[in-house]
């Protein structure tokens, strides 16, 4: 259809341009331990049918069946879902509103029991949905090649690629915000003296940004002009005052993408809605792709 749209208008020498893809809107939300410990999935439901999203990718889906996430994915438009079955209670699922193919659970080739990743295609993209290690970013770090492993040879080969979900890591582009956030410094500085198991800060005593920049160093694109912070929510601290827990706030949820045809624009967005103060202790992050266009020479 398009190469006879373009046909047209050489031999009729009108101006015309086309698009070669509608626009897809993409979100990732981490809706905590199963829908707010299992509390508020209808309200989370309908939180996320009105923002009309084409794919969703979901982490800490914790006693949520299959069944359960088709269930509730039909609520907002998807009629196609998948759930990640890995050990561990808090598995990573994927919804959408076109089939949902080429599954994969994949996990790092290490001994250890570190967290794998949810891979597979719809809508014509290659979606890898993470839920990294929250307590260690020598872990992080493991499970984030195991991701590159498998992205790298699909951005060589010029494939539409996005890698989304909870990281619980830090973008290097963030790194002077956080340096300026005292009591959130104190915070990780106090759980890292207290858990020898916690380890955020590198050598050079900074937040670690190694496992974002692996990803970035792939090829991949961090589209967010204007990131905010996406944990945690006001859930846990509702009367705490504004001020306060900004300065807590740090960006953990990411999409990451590499496009091609026929994408050619990607905006990144930070839903504030107040209702996400009670539906989880992550805020999400929503993706709007457009495509092309096509405007002939005249």
């Amino acid at each position: 259809m398009m190469s006879r749209l373009r046909t047209i208008c050489f031999l009729f020498g009108i101006t015309c341009a086309t698009v070669s893809a509608e626009p897809l809107r993409i979100m990732t939300y981490n809706v905590w331990v199963g829908f707010n410990k299992k509390q508020n999935l209808t309200d989370t439901a309908q939180w996320i049918a009105k923002q009309n999203v084409d794919v969703l990718a979901l982490q800490e889906l914790k006693g949520v069946s299959l069944e359960k996430l088709k269930s509730a994915a039909e609520t907002w438009g998807h009629p196609y879902a998948v759930i990640y079955n890995r050990k561990g209670g808090y598995p990573q699922g994927l919804t959408s509103k076109k089939p949902i193919e080429n599954i994969v659970q994949f996990e790092p080739d290490d001994p250890r029991n570190l967290r794998g990743t949810l891979y597979a295609q719809s809508a014509g993209i290659h979606f890898f949905v993470v839920h990294f290690d929250p307590q260690n970013y020598l872990k992080r770090q493991i499970e984030a090649a195991a991701v590159a492993d498998r992205v790298r040879p699909l951005i060589e080969a010029d494939k539409t690629v996005v890698v989304l979900g909870d990281f619980n890591a830090h973008a290097p582009a963030d790194l002077s915000q956080l340096l300026k956030q005292s009591p959130l410094l104190k915070k990780w500085e106090t759980k890292e003296k207290e858990n020898r198991g916690f380890r955020i800060f590198d050598k050079s005593g900074a937040p670690d940004t190694s496992v974002l920049s692996k990803l970035l160093g792939i090829g991949l694109s961090d589209p967010a002009a204007m990131p905010l912070g996406t944990f945690p929510t006001r859930i846990l601290s509702p009367n705490e005052p504004f001020a306060d827990h900004t300065q807590k706030l740090h960006r953990i949820d990411y999409i990451l993408t590499h496009l091609n045809a026929p994408w050619a624009t990607a905006t990144v967005s930070f839903p504030r809605d107040p209702i996400l103060d009670i539906l989880s202790d992550h805020y999400p992050v929503i993706l709007d792709l457009n495509g092309e266009s096509d405007e002939p020479a005249h």
